[in-house]
């Protein structure tokens, strides 16, 4: 089994499908993951962290930690630049990955591709999970290179999924925090039906990889006291990863399934 998971930030990785990765981790997937760039744009609120600190050495350093800490491989980096958030700090960065070229981006996804041969492939939802554009430029160029690798390697990956949330998890996550993320998300479009979802993966045996990831990433989120703070307002956030069908080769078991790389032998 290899299992690739592309996303724009570090961070990205543990939030959207930490526990799903150490899962296949410890089954003996081959796992790795994509990031398009060193989050040189993140804010560093952790006080005992110099907030003079080189960024994108900061955030490397962590992503490799998390990377440890799910059991999967050293992460891959495609070397954009972070275009920050709101999309006025990338507006004024002519090399902000917003402003990249999508069919370069795609090709430098592809050449990994070639290189790793993932059966199964994770990136961001359409809505970039919260709207950020980076998020959706890396979904973007992840859809063109899943349906590219067809044309350049056999056996092409077998299926790509998006990360998503039901309009009900939203709602229920802005009942319990506030975030600069969380508040502006309308729910009925940056969330999904319950019957959209094609694959429900329980990580119940993994919820400790996943919060010690998300701790590995201190610069971003301060202390991890704030994990297990969320956990205790909402176990359930813990429990299963759910994800959508962005792209299919061959057939697909009756959905949802609880195993991406079900059916596949």
């Amino acid at each position: 089994m290899n299992l690739l998971a592309i996303f724009a930030h570090p961070d990205d990785e543990s939030f959207s499908c930490g526990g799903t990765l150490a899962r296949y981790a410890d089954a003996g997937a081959s796992v790795h993951l994509i990031c398009a760039t060193r989050g040189e744009e993140g804010e560093i609120v952790h006080p005992d962290i110099d907030p003079e600190s080189d960024m994108a050495t900061l955030r490397t350093a962590e992503l490799e930690d998390a990377c440890r800490a799910l059991g999967i491989a050293p992460p891959i980096f495609l070397d954009y630049h972070d275009s920050g958030f709101p999309i006025t700090v990338g507006e004024k960065n002519p090399k902000a990955f917003m402003n990249a070229d999508l069919l370069a981006v795609e090709r430098s996804l592809l050449e990994h591709i070639e290189a790793l041969k993932p059966e199964v492939i994770l990136t961001f939802d359409p809505h970039g999970s919260y709207g950020h554009v980076d998020h959706i430029v890396i979904h973007r160029a992840a859809i063109g290179a899943f349906w590219s690798a067809g044309s350049v390697m056999q056996p092409a990956p077998r299926r790509l999924f998006f990360t998503a949330r039901s309009s009900e998890q939203i709602r229920a996550m802005q009942a319990v925090q506030s975030s600069t993320t969380l508040d502006h998300l309308e729910p009925e479009l940056y969330g999904v039906s319950e019957d959209s979802f094609a694959a429900v993966i329980d990580i119940g045996d993994y919820v400790e990889h996943k919060l010690a990831a998300l701790k590995a990433h201190r610069s971003q989120f301060g202390a991890g006291e704030r994990f297990d703070a969320m956990r205790e307002r909402a176990p359930q956030r813990f429990l299963r990863e759910r994800f959508t069908l962005g792209g299919l080769r061959g057939a697909f078991p009756e959905a949802p399934v609880d195993d991406l790389f079900a059916g596949l032998g």
